[in-house]
């Protein structure tokens, strides 16, 4: 689940000193006095902080992209934190005037990554878990917006657009036959693939889905789950830069990457998803696959020589989708 994916920039390494000197201002004076590089993201770099007369550690996180992204961020945060998780911005500063990239300090949410539980949970704590973010999910679905696209920090769509079955087929023709996605895969598999893609993309023009708030980096690195009484529970959805209006399946196929069809953990997330109300096309999967295969293509063709576990991976999925396809 991408633990062992190279990241293509590498981490922002910076010493207390610098820390204090780009985030004085969030806390009015006073020290950070402990700093810790965390996470297992690929893009942003976070630091858990401790600062001097606050028992409470924070989150101080550099935005690997600009004022648009952090912004559209905050944005989110206040839009779904009365029906989703999420960590609560302290201080944010988009001006870059003590830093050359986006900053903001964010409170500490504790709880176990999803993709741990998943590695080392017994089979009843897994169920709990995916169970979990199956629900979430649902209440992250539950935003609906009027066009399908990217979002502005003020959260309105600026570039509409939808992934029509003859989009998606021109699309994957462009990422396939015109990027690095080709040597990467090797003939035979490409072949599979472009097949795989031109028999069974038309059906995303028949889907009748609406556009809806996706988190579209739905997965086991990004969900933080606490223990309760009854088993588990959502603590926190992280990191929603690449959020953005558009349909269900999105999430669902990312969330599903390495799921069998039809397996323990699929079962009770998605029985989870609907007892919230949502109701489902028959042929979901296939189009959360169709979905998920333009994220997947798009990664690989940013993929180079010095990332080899995360081209193998990509390839490994893609080609079990194209599997999937034919059984």
């Amino acid at each position: 689940m991408k633990e062992n994916w190279e990241r293509t920039e590498l981490p922002l390494e910076l010493n207390l000193e610098e820390l204090n000197h780009i985030a004085g201002p969030a806390f009015q004076g006073r020290t950070i006095t402990s700093a810790q590089r965390i996470g297992v993201g690929l893009s942003n770099s976070n630091y858990k902080i401790q600062v001097e007369g606050d028992g409470r550690p924070y989150v101080l996180r550099f935005f690997r992209r600009g004022e648009d992204i952090a912004g559209k961020e905050i944005a989110l945060t206040r839009l779904v934190r009365e029906r989703v998780p999420v960590a609560e911005f302290v201080h944010a500063d988009t001006s870059c005037s003590r830093y050359p990239k986006p900053w903001a300090v964010l409170e500490w949410k504790p709880g176990v990554l999803l993709s741990d539980i998943f590695r080392n949970g017994n089979q009843g704590e897994k169920a709990s878990a995916a169970a979990a973010v199956g629900r979430t999910l649902a209440h992250i679905h539950g935003f609906p917006f009027e066009a399908s696209g990217f979002f502005g920090s003020d959260l309105k769509v600026t570039e509409p657009f939808n992934m029509s079955g003859e989009r998606f087929v021109a699309f994957m023709e462009e990422l396939i036959f015109h990027s690095p996605c080709k040597a990467w895969l090797g003939e035979e598999l490409t072949q599979q693939l472009w097949a795989f893609c031109k028999r069974y993309g038309p059906l995303l023009s028949a889907s009748q889905e609406r556009p809806v708030l996706a988190h579209s980096d739905y997965n086991g690195l990004n969900l933080l789950l606490e223990k309760g009484s009854e088993g588990y529970f959502v603590s926190a959805v992280l990191d929603w830069e690449e959020a953005f209006a558009w349909n269900r399946h999105a999430d669902l196929g990312n969330m599903l990457r390495y799921e069998a069809n039809g397996s323990w953990i699929e079962q009770h997330f998605m029985k989870a998803y609907e007892e919230e109300g949502m109701v489902l096309e028959k042929n979901w999967r296939l189009l959360s696959r169709l979905e998920d295969l333009v994220a997947l293509c798009d990664m690989l063709s940013h993929s180079t020589a010095e990332t080899p576990n995360r081209v193998n991976d990509l390839c490994r999925l893609i080609a079990g989708t194209v599997r999937a396809g034919e059984n």
